[in-house]
């Protein structure tokens, strides 16, 4: 068995976006860079420490803040049904919608909307759409 001589842990501008999104590429290199020059073997390098070196070398602005985005995805598929109506077809096709004859997933992707959150969105609460 081999001995181990010496491990490496890397970080990336990645690790900086997951605690600071709203700086750029190059003030997320400049984090990093000042992550290692000032690297103290006693304290170790964690989260905090990114924390730490982004908040001071950038910090935030007053209008900072929390901001809650609603993601919406449609899905879409088309289903051919022979039917009496219209009326009569949504019935069938909604009927087994609900015994999970039709079950969408990524591939039925048709569209994405972002939105800003009111005091009105309550999400989980919505339904099923199939009333």
């Amino acid at each position: 068995m081999s001995k181990v001589q010496e491990i490496h842990i890397f970080l990336s501008v990645e690790d900086v976006y997951k605690i600071r999104p709203d700086l750029s590429e190059d003030q997320a290199i400049e984090v990093l860079l000042n992550v290692k020059n000032n690297h103290n073997a006693d304290m170790g390098i964690c989260w905090d420490t990114l924390i730490f070196w982004a908040d001071s070398m950038f910090p935030k602005s007053e209008s900072w803040g929390n901001f809650t985005v609603i993601i919406t995805e449609t899905l879409q598929l088309r289903v051919d049904v022979e039917a009496n109506s219209f009326d009569e077809a949504q019935e069938v096709v909604k009927r087994a919608y609900r015994d999970g004859v039709y079950v969408l997933g990524a591939q039925h992707f048709a569209h994405v909307d972002f939105a800003e959150a009111d005091s009105n969105d309550l999400l989980g609460e919505a339904g099923d759409g199939l009333g």
